[in-house]
């Protein structure tokens, strides 16, 4: 029985990396024929696509009641997307930014986690604050758009590469795809909770590292793909883009398809040997080191002009001391 729920996760994430990679290749050429400039395709397009398996794992844990496990992923995906991914991507290539371009998007998606925070911290994130946290989603689009207009495409549209297969076969990818990350996320889901319960572990700490690794994993490939073409300029808007949808549409979402919101669960926390009783994870460790990795990508960034090695492995290391604090704690539902 055990070996069958490892081997239904497992292949929840098979099904989410591989559907996640055909939507996102499907979903490039798509925007591309259709004539959206690469940047957008960047900020927008691509980061809608990589966060489908975050908003799909995220709804259906909240539509069975476990909204730990619907923050802990959203949250913890944040962290991955830039504890983990991103800062491969600094460590492996220096890339140079549009100052004024990046600042916009990155203010955005400090300020959406931080007006989260604050509405969180009464333990409930109410449907009205839901909407007001999901307006950013406006406001992020409306930069997109504006600074579109003033950047150049490079893309070329080859109307050689159009042909009826091209067409078909990525339409086929993006529906094959979809329904992959769908199916995925419900397997990632269910055996994820009964993994949990097996080792005695909180839905949370499970959502945050295990399901917030498997559901970034096509943010990863995204970051890989641009390393490799030796430019991070997708990557960098990707993940900028699915960290601002994590909290505007995955937590809002959460939220409204709750009854009465998305609450904040207390647990009992130990450290070195001390309990803390009714203590909020959510508030006090996953969303600090979040805005910690924020700062340490968004700040040394914007004032070099460009990224640098010693700020990927710094936000490596902030990561790994996040992964060994939650995992290393005792636990236990207060």
């Amino acid at each position: 029985m055990d070996f069958l729920v490892y081997g239904l996760f497992a292949l929840g994430l098979i099904l989410i990396i591989k559907g996640g990679d055909w939507f996102v290749d499907s979903a490039v050429w798509i925007a591309e024929v259709t004539g959206i400039p690469p940047i957008i395709i960047g900020a927008t397009i691509v980061s809608v696509a990589t966060t489908l398996p975050e908003l799909i794992v995220s709804v259906a844990a909240s539509l069975q009641g476990s909204s730990e496990m619907a923050i802990g992923n959203a949250v913890g995906s944040i962290i991955c997307n830039i504890g983990l991914i991103s800062s491969l991507g600094f460590i492996a290539l220096k890339n140079t930014i549009k100052r004024k371009l990046f600042i916009k998007k990155a203010v955005i998606m400090i300020a959406t986690l931080s007006v989260f925070t604050f509405f969180a911290w009464d333990l409930n994130f109410s449907h009205s604050e839901a909407f007001i946290v999901a307006l950013f989603i406006v406001v992020f689009l409306y930069y997109n758009i504006k600074g579109s207009k003033d950047a150049k495409s490079d893309y070329v549209l080859d109307k050689r590469t159009i042909t009826k297969n091209v067409a078909v076969k990525n339409i086929l990818l993006f529906m094959i795809g979809a329904a992959a990350i769908v199916i995925g996320a419900r397997l990632l889901v269910d055996n994820g909770k009964i993994i949990a319960e097996n080792l005695g572990v909180p839905e949370a700490i499970i959502s945050v590292t295990l399901i917030a690794l498997g559901t970034s994993l096509p943010e990863l490939t995204t970051t890989i793909a641009s390393i490799r073409k030796k430019n991070q300029d997708i990557g960098l808007g990707n993940i900028i883009g699915a960290n601002i949808l994590n909290v505007a549409l995955i937590l809002t979402a959460s939220s409204g398809i709750s009854k009465d919101g998305l609450p904040i669960q207390l647990y009992d926390f130990k450290l070195f040997g001390l309990t803390f009783k009714d203590f909020p994870n959510t508030l006090f460790i996953d969303v600090p080191f979040a805005l910690i990795l924020m700062l340490l990508f968004t700040i040394p960034t914007f004032i070099k002009g460009e990224t640098r090695k010693w700020q990927g492995f710094m936000m490596l290391f902030t990561y790994i001391v996040y992964i060994t604090l939650r995992v290393g704690t005792g636990v236990g539902v207060a």
